[in-house]
C-alpha cells in the first residue's frame, strides 16, 4: 500500500485554544463600541487590519503584563498534545495559520511545550497597540493572515491537504482543502455551502477520523 501523506492546516483562535483569544481580550480591555467594530467585521465591511486598529483604539491598556495574565488563563484543547504528537511520529507536517497576533501564539505554545510553525499578525505594543501583516494577500486584504495563499505555498506536491477551523477567516482556506473538519461557524458555513465537512469537538475526535482517513485514502 502507497503511503499517504498529510500537511495539516489549524486555526488557533477556538480550534486550538478551548476559547477565542483575541475575544476573551477584547471583551476583557476593549471599551463599549467594540461589538459594531465586530460586527462590520464580521460581514466583511471592515478588513483585520481595520477591525484591530479601531478595536485598539477603545483597550483600557497597551501593558504586555496586564495581557499576559489573561492568557494564564486560556486553556488549549487538551487532546491537541496527542494529536501533534501522532502527526509527527508519521512525519505529517502541521502549520498554525492564524489571524490572530503572534504574541499570544508564541506565549501559550511554549507555557504548553510545543514547537510548531505559526503564521500570524504581529502585534504591536508600543507607543500604542497596532497591527502589522506581514502574511496579507495583494490580491485581497480583507484577512491580515491569508490563509490560502499560505497553505498552498506550504503543501508540497502528493501530499493531502486538511484544513482544521471554527470561524470566518477560515470559510476561504476550506474551500480549497482536499479535507475540512469544522465546528461553530465554519462548520454552519459548510453545511449551508455543501462543502463536505467532519464536525469536531475535540482533537481526539480529529485524530480518530484522521486514522479512519489513512485507512480509506490508502486504498483507493
Amino acid at each position: 500500500m502507497e503511503r499517504v501523506t498529510f500537511a495539516f492546516f489549524i486555526d488557533f483562535d477556538g480550534t486550538i485554544t478551548r476559547n477565542d483569544v483575541c475575544e476573551t481580550l477584547v471583551t476583557t480591555f476593549a471599551g463599549d463600541g467594540w461589538q459594531e467594530i465586530n460586527r462590520r467585521w464580521e460581514q466583511k465591511e471592515l478588513s483585520t487590519v481595520e477591525c484591530a486598529r479601531q478595536t485598539f483604539k477603545l483597550f483600557t491598556t497597551s501593558d504586555p503584563q496586564e495581557i499576559r495574565k489573561i492568557l494564564d488563563n486560556i486553556q488549549l484543547d487538551a487532546s491537541f498534545k496527542d494529536f501533534v504528537s501522532y502527526c509527527k511520529s508519521h512525519g505529517f507536517p502541521i502549520y498554525i495559520l492564524s489571524d490572530g497576533y503572534d504574541f499570544y501564539i508564541d506565549y501559550l505554545l511554549e507555557k504548553e511545550g510545543i514547537e510548531l510553525p505559526y503564521y500570524a499578525n504581529k502585534l504591536i505594543f508600543s507607543p500604542e497597540m497596532d497591527i502589522e501583516a506581514p502574511y496579507q494577500s495583494a490580491d485581497c486584504d480583507l484577512c491580515g493572515v491569508c490563509k490560502t495563499k499560505l497553505m498552498q505555498q506550504l503543501q508540497k506536491a502528493g501530499q493531502v491537504s486538511v484544513y482544521i477551523g471554527d470561524g470566518y477567516s477560515d470559510f476561504c482556506p476550506a474551500k480549497h482543502a482536499d479535507y475540512v473538519f469544522a465546528k461553530k461557524t465554519l462548520y454552519r458555513h459548510c453545511t449551508a455551502t455543501g462543502r463536505e465537512v467532519f464536525q469536531f469537538a475535540t482533537f481526539s475526535d480529529v485524530l480518530q477520523e484522521v486514522k479512519n482517513l489513512i485507512a480509506e485514502v490508502g486504498q483507493q
